[in-house]
């Protein structure tokens, strides 16, 4: 809902996908493939670098000020230095990837200014390929004998020369249907190493219990993408083939991966039968198949036998166990109660939300050694702490005790320490999450690292930052249809609604129980001026039972974009006599008067989210507020100067010096 304006005389705003392609010396822009092209060559640049160069390009070898930067890459919204130096410093490591085609020259207090070494554009052949095609006709090689006498000046017969030209014709016809024949797909190139788990098959004849198989393909897959040497399809990827009988192939060719595991589950009473078998998806080849007949007590130590042995098969070396890993032995009903609580946190919704957290609760009672019991317990508590913000109190400390009784049982847990690392976040302990950075950095330096320094950035101010973590998670699966594992809420932060439209329609797609994804479908189409069909996900999320403060969020917004400002102040009106009960967080009441200009009550609720320690506060008012004339206000100010608001000050300044002594890079 960034409202786009332009200041008067300013760097016009740059928008990428209408921006043309252009030529930097011998390397070539394409800015809305954010792609920089050469001979031999290509680069792909982070959306917001992307702007920078193309805001220094149009100045044709003229200073652009920061300001001119800012007002043309970011909108006018406030940024620190720290982002700024950061593109600049992407752009020079492209420059020197280049073979310095061009560089980027800074001006001591003014701004930078793009300097090209070498001019005249790009032919057309060396953008589209990045290696070059080899001559049909080369003056360095000797024609064939008989070519050479159909080439040669001397007369020849003319029966030889009719039958020569006969035979010419039959050889290039035969060429070309050669050429133009269907020729068989070439077989994927991926790493074994690359895995796609699919739903294990439910083998006990009652649709019941797919909970179970699924439960436990789940598990496993959490299991291998802790492993920092595979590469692992996420979920929402891999149980797209759920109940589809797809050629191995195929289903690599879809997911990019090299190899498959897939499976069967038999559970019946206390006895449980699983057979696992992995295929190489290149040649269709068995690589390890097993079957393991156990008691479901041991339905753990059964998963963490299947998940060291794919490993060894696939990287041919031993992997070590870790230090205290998790209790070998559970319940049989427990662990159904928890695989239960699962498929119930999938759904995301304030209902099933509490009958997770209440099977989860009998869960941890009743089994206290195992450690994913009170993982799940803290990250349910943790969202049901947003819909009941009366309780707040009692669910952070359910969180709080939660993730520090997992770490004790299980100190290299990468949920559990991501866990612990919101919750520090949630209460504002801003040493407590830089070592909590640190630990998943060392111990657990994949999707788990990736994910906490994605949502730590985000509540910090970087949404850059934020943005490239994200793509680095993503980076980690190989690719669904869409990025759906990429945070959709970095995409709407960063004013990238087409595809967070696609996205929150791919999850309404793979999760039709779910009513989230609407929430952020409206926001995505209103953010990109489709108010019609904004309107229209109202009226469904509305008509599908979704969570109230979602949905009036979501007709506020579309409101307020259409100019209605009195039907959404009704909104905020209600809303401020719901609050706290059904409307949780101040600062969503302080926004909605931002958008209406309304600085004054904005204000009021914005010094009240602070006094209440609302998280929401960092969330949105020091970097996502728009209108840059709310943050020049006196009351605005004031805020900023109060203790908590200086820490969190002090913890994104420290963040800023990390990042740039690192070159920028998360």
């Amino acid at each position: 809902m960034n409202e786009r304006f332009a200041r008067a005389g300013a760097i016009a705003l740059v928008d990428l996908a209408h921006e043309p392609e252009f030529a930097l010396g011998r390397i070539r822009i394409r800015p809305a493939h954010c792609e920089v092209v050469a001979a031999a060559w290509r680069e792909t640049l982070e959306p917001r670098v992307m702007q920078v160069l193309v805001a220094l390009a149009r100045a044709h070898g003229e200073v652009v000020s920061r300001d001119d930067l800012i007002e043309a890459c970011w909108e006018g919204r406030i940024v620190g230095e720290d982002s700024i130096g950061r593109c600049i410093g992407r752009l020079r490591k492209t420059a020197e990837a280049s073979g310095s085609a061009f560089s980027i020259e800074t001006v001591s207090r003014v701004g930078y200014r793009l300097k090209i070494f070498e001019s005249g554009a790009l032919a057309a052949d060396a953008v589209e390929s990045a290696t070059p095609k080899p001559d049909l006709i080369s003056e360095n090689v000797a024609p064939h004998p008989f070519a050479a006498r159909l080439l040669s000046p001397v007369r020849a017969d003319r029966s030889v020369v009719v039958f020569a030209a006969g035979a010419l014709v039959m050889l290039m016809a035969g060429i070309g249907l050669w050429w133009l024949w269907p020729k068989p797909a070439a077989p994927p190139t991926e790493p074994v190493t690359s895995v796609a788990v699919l739903p294990f098959v439910n083998l006990s004849g009652d649709p019941k219990q797919d909970y179970f198989s699924d439960g436990f393909s789940e598990e496993l897959l959490d299991d291998l993408a802790n492993n920092p040497h595979l590469r692992v399809a996420a979920r929402t990827s891999a149980f797209e083939f759920k109940g589809k009988n797809e050629d191995v192939q195929r289903v690599g060719l879809a997911l990019r991966v090299g190899t498959i595991v897939e499976g069967g589950i038999r559970e019946a009473g206390t006895r449980v039968r699983i057979s696992v078998r992995m295929i190489n998806t290149a040649n269709g080849y068995n690589i390890w198949t097993a079957t393991y007949d156990r008691d479901l007590s041991d339905i753990l130590k059964v998963q963490d036998e299947i998940s060291r042995a794919i490993a060894v098969a696939l990287v041919h070396k031993l992997v070590p166990a870790q230090p205290l890993a998790r209790h070998d032995r559970i319940d049989p009903a427990i662990y159904r109660k928890f695989l239960e609580a699962k498929r119930q946190r999938l759904v995301g919704d304030h209902k099933n939300l509490s009958v997770a957290f209440s099977l989860l609760k009998t869960v941890t009672a009743a089994q206290p050694d195992f450690a994913d019991g009170f993982v799940y317990l803290a990250d349910i508590a943790y969202q049901l702490e947003y819909f009941e913000s009366g309780k707040r109190g009692y669910y952070i400390s359910v969180v709080d005790e939660a993730a520090q009784k997992a770490l004790s049982i299980d100190p290299y847990n990468g949920n559990a320490r991501l866990v612990h690392l919101v919750l520090c976040i949630e209460t504002e302990n801003w040493s407590g999450a830089t070592a909590d950075i640190g630990l998943l950095r060392k111990n657990n330096p994949g999707k788990n690292a990736l994910a906490g320094l994605r949502r730590y950035y985000e509540i910090m101010g970087f949404l850059d930052e934020s943005v490239e973590a994200s793509h680095k998670l993503q980076s980690l699966y190989p690719p669904s249809k869409r990025k759906i594992d990429v945070s959709i809420n970095t995409l709407l932060l960063t004013d990238r609604y087409r595809e967070a439209i696609d996205d929150a329609k791919d999850g309404l797609m793979r999760q039709p129980a779910a009513t989230w994804p609407m929430s952020y479908l409206c926001d995505a189409y209103v953010g990109a001026g489709q108010l019609d069909r904004a309107r229209e996900i109202e009226r469904q999320y509305r008509a599908a039972g979704g969570d109230k403060p979602f949905v009036d969020e979501c007709d506020l917004r579309v409101d307020i974009a259409a100019g209605d400002h009195a039907a959404a102040r009704r909104i905020l009106k209600n809303w401020e006599a719901e609050f706290p009960d059904r409307i949780p967080n101040a600062a969503d009441i302080a926004i909605g008067y931002v958008y209406l200009g309304d600085f004054s009550e904005a204000s009021d609720w914005f010094e009240r989210s602070y006094d209440r320690h609302e998280m929401r506060f960092f969330d949105l008012a020091p970097a996502f507020v728009d209108g840059a004339k709310y943050r020049t206000t006196a009351r605005w100010k004031a805020l900023t100067q109060q203790p908590r608001f200086k820490a969190w000050q002090a913890e994104h300044d420290r963040i800023a010096a990390e990042l740039a002594a690192r070159g920028g890079a998360p």
